[in-house]
């Protein structure tokens, strides 16, 4: 029987293996962690603040730039320190000459309904981080600055590098009519990426092949299916639960994708067009590929009601033999594979298949849900890229330690991790890595194949990883997990294939919600959820998909479509 514990395990993203400078969330997967490239240092030469194009210099006099922020006080602060007085806005005075005021600061759950009042009443900052639903309004109210010219100048040369990390997209989403308007903060789009996860040992038992192809994942899923379990019940070739359809991004995509479907992205059609995913040809396909493997038993009957929990047990119980899943999956395996800390599974983890000579490409979305936006009519722009510019080195320079330049931001007044003060909250700008785990996928493997980590070192999430990789080769099984993750021919590892191969799908559309997704999105997204698993369980027709996409245009697809496109030629 799997707890729950396991559950919690694969949402929190192995939270736990993070150090202080990295973490994961629904807002993107912070990851305060490295690019690579060495940023300047904090202790440069002093420059005034005429001096353009210098990301080192110290203005003197010192210079006040003012923000508003949102924070937890109770996670984040020593005892005799505040949002406005503490130990790193103390050093970005002393290091750089620049003064940080608050206008103001709330708590976190309160900033974007305070940000709205000032935003209305006109009363803003020198710079401040802002939703990406409300981006627009300032930008068509003319109250932020045109950054093209001052990211040129004042954007030292390891923040364009990781602001730009992942192709560029990230960057585009805050670019309006040509101008950068914002700069914004970063995630990692590639950890979003879908993989097949299955039995190792049950193909070689089966003497089955490797999925190099959709038939050969679908000659997989027929055979598992008539595996025999000892005992243990009915054995299913493909894992399929109600959490997962009820999520077309999640794990359903990874399906999908395999016959060129993707399901509520916005895809360019031939004419240079966006369309929506869910409602062409290749899903149909694909929608009907899954009804005839329900049909056939290879899909528990039970879909409809079951959570992810019923699955992992179906997994400990030798039931299932493979799943589409998340990088991290291993971790809600964990409980079901290591048994009184023997491993008693032999898992693999694969790039999707495709069920054509076309690549099959993996979906992800660049988009972004903050953004740090400066008043236009700041005084001292450079003075906050000098902010971001110091950021970006605390996160890149390896220089963040004890008893090294940068600890003071990645720790607060400690100068270590002890625990206390969460540095991606307490200074002013934080934008985070895109490619980290690619870079794993690089670094990590020769690591292992050298013993030599020194080109990790700068990461404590690559340094953890590729320890807990050597624990379990030297016996320990409780991170039996970090080998399909970082281990050889892990995720980290298939992440970095997918990029070379060009096999990350972005969504096209990456703007705020249009007034008609507004008012309509839910209907139209019960609707397609609905539908779409009434047809792979077998009590709709395939023909019923075509009713919907004649629905999902009425009901307000069709102005949404027009909308999204009217966006992308205004950002293009």
């Amino acid at each position: 029987m799997v707890s729950s514990k396991t559950k919690k395990l694969a949402l929190s993203c192995v939270l736990a293996l993070l150090p202080v400078m990295a973490a994961c969330s629904n807002n993107g997967d912070k990851q305060a962690t490295n690019s690579g490239t060495t940023a300047p240092t904090s202790t440069a030469s002093a420059s005034t603040p005429e001096e353009t194009g210098n990301t080192n210099g110290k203005f003197d006099p010192p210079v006040t730039v003012t923000t508003v922020r949102g924070f937890d006080a109770a996670s984040m602060l020593y005892d005799d320190e505040t949002m406005d007085k503490n130990a790193i806005y103390d050093a970005y005075e002393k290091d750089f000459g620049i003064k940080i005021k608050n206008n103001w600061a709330v708590d976190a759950k309160e900033y974007n309904s305070k940000l709205k009042i000032s935003i209305a009443s006109n009363d803003l900052p020198d710079f401040f981080k802002v939703a990406a639903e409300d981006l627009p309004q300032l930008v068509d109210s003319d109250m932020v600055m045109d950054l093209s010219e001052a990211y040129e100048k004042y954007a030292s040369e390891a923040t364009k590098k990781l602001l730009n990390a992942d192709g560029g997209k990230q960057m585009k989403s805050a670019t309006f009519g040509g101008k950068l308007m914002a700069i914004p903060r970063t995630n990692s789009p590639f950890n979003g990426a879908g993989f097949v996860w299955l039995r190792k040992d049950w193909l070689k038992e089966m003497n089955l092949p490797e999925p190099k192809t959709m038939q050969d994942l679908l000659t997989i899923s027929k055979a598992f299916a008539t595996r025999d379990s000892g005992g243990k019940g009915k054995v299913f070739g493909l894992g399929l639960t109600k959490d997962i359809m009820e999520d077309a991004t999640g794990f359903f995509s990874g399906f999908l994708n395999g016959y060129h479907a993707y399901p509520s992205q916005w895809v360019k059609d031939s004419s240079g067009k966006l369309v929506y995913g869910s409602i062409q040809p290749e899903m149909k396909t694909a929608l009907k590929q899954l009804q005839d493997m329900y049909k056939a038993g290879e899909l528990d009957p039970e879909a409809a009601v079951n959570r992810t929990d019923k699955m992992l047990e179906e997994v400990a119980n030798d039931r299932l033999g493979m799943l589409y899943g998340a990088f991290w999956y291993s971790a809600a395996l964990q409980e079901a594979v290591v048994k009184d800390g023997k491993v008693t599974q032999d898992w693999g983890v694969y790039t999707i298949p495709s069920i054509d000579g076309s690549p099959a490409l993996t979906q992800i979305s660049a988009g972004v849900n903050e953004y740090y936006v400066i008043n236009k009519n700041a005084k001292n722009p450079d003075a906050i890229f000098k902010l971001l510019n110091q950021w970006v080195d605390v996160l890149t320079s390896g220089k963040a330690g004890e008893g090294e330049p940068n600890a003071v931001y990645a720790n607060g007044k400690a100068l270590k991790d002890v625990g206390k003060v969460s540095s991606w909250d307490v200074n002013p700008i934080t934008v985070f890595i895109q490619d980290l785990y690619l870079q794993g996928g690089q670094k990590i493997t020769k690591a292992l194949q050298t013993n030599d980590p020194s080109e990790i070192a700068w990461s404590g999430d690559l340094l953890n990883r590729y320890n807990q990789v050597k624990q379990f080769e030297a016996g320990d099984t409780t991170v039996w997990y970090q080998m399909g993750i970082a281990g050889k021919d892990g995720t980290f590892t298939r992440m970095n294939e997918y990029f070379e191969q060009n096999r990350y799908h972005f969504n096209e559309f990456y703007g705020a919600a249009t007034p008609t997704m507004g008012e309509r999105g839910d209907l139209l997204k019960t609707k397609e959820q609905e539908t779409f698993t009434r047809i792979v369980l077998g009590s709709a027709s395939i023909d019923e998909f075509d009713k919907f996409v004649a629905e999902w245009k009425k009901l307000g697809g069709d102005k949404i479509t027009e909308e999204v496109n009217e966006w992308y030629a205004k950002v293009n």
